[in-house]
């Protein structure tokens, strides 16, 4: 087993009750979570950038999945 974030899973949890907007949902997140692909391919003092943009990118889906 691993303790690599999954998607999936993750936007399973987001999902509001409309399918429409769980599609919406579920890629807005992996679409944020995808910008962690990049890590690899940067410098390390670049990496807290990407995470903190990562992390408010899923804030914000988060507080609209809570308005809805």
């Amino acid at each position: 087993m691993t303790d690599t974030p999954n998607p999936g899973a993750l936007a399973d949890r987001l999902k509001p009750s409309a399918d429409a907007d769980a599609d919406d949902v579920e890629f807005e997140v992996e679409e944020a979570l995808g910008r962690l692909e990049a890590l690899p391919d940067l410098p390390v003092t670049e990496h807290v950038q990407v995470f903190e943009g990562v992390q408010q990118r899923l804030s914000e889906i988060l507080s609209n999945v809570d308005d809805a």
